[in-house]
């Protein structure tokens, strides 16, 4: 065995499983995500001259597992949906963040933008109304709130906070 396919033989010992994961959690499907990784590691065997001289030989692998993934997704648009099955279950916290940001994507928030605003205590509609609305300047609000800047800014951000939340349970009372 020469020293470049020692090397390979390394590479896939130490990375074949965070490679894996990796992609799993793009694909949802545990023989894809297989394919998949076969796919890398034949990719860096064939250039195992070349990745041996990379500072960051891992750096290669996650490019080509991300590029192939994609190619994936775009030939194959329904793996947009994701089955609950034993085959593609990495773990129950990864399984309960992808339904989480699943449902995230599913939500408009457009749609349901004027119940909830309807919903929000009576300063929070006043900033939502000055700076989205009526388009009035973040410097201008702070102003004439009498604010500094960066408590009114750090306002904006729970008054979002507070609008995606009440989305949220409006879009999943309506499921």
């Amino acid at each position: 065995m020469n020293k470049y396919d020692k090397f390979f033989h390394n590479l896939c010992k130490e990375n074949y499983k965070q490679i894996f994961k990796y992609i799993l959690v793009m694909i949802h499907d545990k023989s894809v995500a297989e394919d998949i990784v076969q796919e890398v590691f034949l990719i860096a065997y064939e250039k195992r001259t070349v990745i041996f001289s990379y500072e960051n030989k891992r750096t290669f692998l996650y490019k080509v597992s991300k590029n192939l993934t994609n190619e994936y997704i775009r030939k194959n648009q329904k793996c947009k949906i994701v089955e609950l099955n034993e085959n593609n279950i990495v773990d129950e916290e990864d399984l309960c963040d992808l339904i989480c940001h699943k449902e995230d994507e599913k939500i408009d928030e457009q749609k349901y933008i004027a119940d909830v605003i309807n919903e929000l205590p009576e300063d929070k509609k006043e900033l939502y109304h000055l700076y989205y609305i009526d388009k009035v300047p973040m410097k201008n609000i702070a102003k004439e709130l009498n604010l500094n800047e960066a408590t009114l800014r750090m306002r904006f951000v729970r008054l979002r906070k507070d609008i995606k939340n009440k989305v949220k349970n409006i879009k999943f009372q309506n499921i």
